[in-house]
């Protein structure tokens, strides 16, 4: 096996070694004292391609290897750790990239590419980790809408992001295979974020996430349930 970078791979890290270092290293003191996440770093990194380079070339990628993405998080973590934990691939749009429609796809994936949307991911709860069977939020089916209830803890950009790709039960009765995956854009009704402060990594800006009685569209459903 040869663990040598490739030609496009160290070109890929030395332009993202070089943003690091002129876009990130100068600002890390203000945000890491604010403890909020710089988006513009992403909206730049968006614009230059770099910010998921993996990312399918149909929907505004560069097809880059898995590699490249490691790339990315290495060299930007060199300047700064918490905002390198918010940069980069992550579970929120891989999901859709996966399992989503043509049209979410459309709507979230190209735009998280790019970085004009950011996504966070909701699976974390304050009585359900690692043991993601038992989280207790629910969405329940009434017509059109599914009706989200629960709280949500430790999520990175949680206050920062445009849209949760959701982990709800939608049939406690099934265990975790009564758990399905929707998309909650940030504006839904009686969905609110509130920051949580740590020792460290400040400028990673998690958050805790509460739904009481929001509607969800149906389509915004990633896959099936469960």
């Amino acid at each position: 096996m040869d663990f040598n970078l490739g030609e496009e791979e160290k070109m890929l890290q030395k332009a993202i070694r070089d943003f690091a270092g002129k876009e990130i290293a100068p600002i890390v003191d203000e945000y890491e004292e604010k403890e909020e996440f710089p988006v513009e770093v992403a909206r730049k990194l968006g614009k230059l391609g770099y910010l998921w380079p993996s990312a399918p070339v149909e929907y505004g990628g560069a097809g880059m290897s898995k590699i490249c993405d490691a790339i990315v998080r290495e060299e930007t973590a060199r300047v700064c750790a918490g905002i390198a934990q918010c940069l980069g691939p992550d579970i929120a749009p891989d999901i859709i990239r996966r399992h989503g429609n043509e049209e979410q796809k459309r709507k979230y994936l190209v735009p998280t590419i790019t970085g004009e949307k950011i996504g966070a991911y909701g699976l974390t709860e304050p009585d359900a980790g690692s043991d993601a069977a038992s989280i207790k939020t629910t969405a329940v089916r009434r017509d059109e809408y599914y009706i989200v209830n629960g709280d949500k803890c430790f999520i990175t950009r949680g206050n920062i992001c445009d849209y949760v790709t959701l982990m709800a039960m939608t049939d406690k009765s099934k265990g975790y295979r009564g758990m399905s995956c929707m998309i909650v854009d940030r504006g839904t009704p009686n969905f609110s974020s509130t920051k949580l402060h740590k020792m460290g990594i400040h400028s990673s800006d998690p958050a805790t996430l509460a739904f009481q009685d929001s509607p969800v569209p149906v389509g915004n459903l990633v896959g099936e349930e469960g």
